[in-house]
Parts: C-alpha cells; structure tokens; sequence
C-alpha cells in the first residue's frame, strides 16, 4: 500500500475476500503476513507479522457491496493492525 511514513505500520490495511478468511479462522489457520509499504518517491519498506501472533480481532469484516454494484453483495476485510504494529519486524 501507499504510505507517507515508511517507519511505522499503519493502524489499517484493506484485506481481501471475507468470506474465505473467515473460514481460515474459523478452522484455526492463519498465513504469515507480508505488507509492503511504498512511498510517493518510490520507496519501500517490508514488515512482516508471523502467523501465531495474529488472532482474530485484527479482522474486522467490511459492510457488504450495495445491490447496485458491479459485484453486488460481496464483502471484504480490513486489517485493524492498531494493537499488534510492535509485533511486526521490519525486513528491509
């Protein structure tokens, strides 16, 4: 995602699918978590969250598209990030 400040992680990231991760949790399996930061000028930072520190509050599911969208009904995630960014280790 595109951040202004590459030194700190952001307190939100928009995720993807909902319904998916949400079977993920259900069933107790998390993915390591990658987040590229990239700057207007083109520069990067990579932090990493390892699988068993997450959990699942920092999944909070979006309102579901509106009937008049082009893909009606489907719902996302948002990453709420605010009470794990001192977890994360950043790689470069």
């Amino acid at each position: 995602m595109r951040s202004a400040d590459l030194d700190s992680v952001p307190n939100t990231v928009l995720g993807a699918a909902w319904q998916p991760q949400k079977e993920r949790m259900d069933s107790g399996i998390y993915f390591p978590l990658f987040l590229v930061l990239v700057s207007l000028k083109g520069s990067h930072a990579c932090y990493y969250l390892s699988a068993d520190l997450q959990s699942p509050e920092i999944y909070k599911p979006r309102k579901p598209l509106s009937a008049t969208a082009r893909r009606s009904g489907w719902q996302g995630f948002v990453y709420d990030l605010r009470h794990k960014k001192d977890l994360f280790v950043r790689l470069f």
